[in-house]
């Protein structure tokens, strides 16, 4: 055996030494009796956050294809007045 895995061995055996018995099994009961409603809340806050980052994400696309939009035009609105000139010169 490596030092390394007798190192941790003994970190284990000392620290389950520690633990009073029926520790694990009280800790199990309580996270059990606790869970669900914290479960419902966890989600409920990442639906919540999903949603929050959904909207953000359409409002940004509406708002940048709307400036990309108004550029296009103004572009092209510049291009035709641009030929206008042009044919009436000829």
């Amino acid at each position: 055996m490596n030092t390394e895995h007798q190192a941790w061995t003994q970190l284990r055996e000392r620290a389950a030494s520690l633990i009073s018995p029926g520790f694990p099994d009280r800790v199990m009961r309580a996270i059990r009796a606790r869970s669900s409603p914290l479960l419902v809340a966890n989600f409920a806050m990442c639906a919540a956050t999903a949603a929050l980052c959904l909207v953000a994400v359409a409002i940004y696309r509406a708002r940048l294809s709307t400036d990309e939009n108004d550029q296009n035009l103004a572009g092209w609105s510049e291009i035709s007045a641009q030929a206008d000139e042009f044919g009436q010169g000829l």
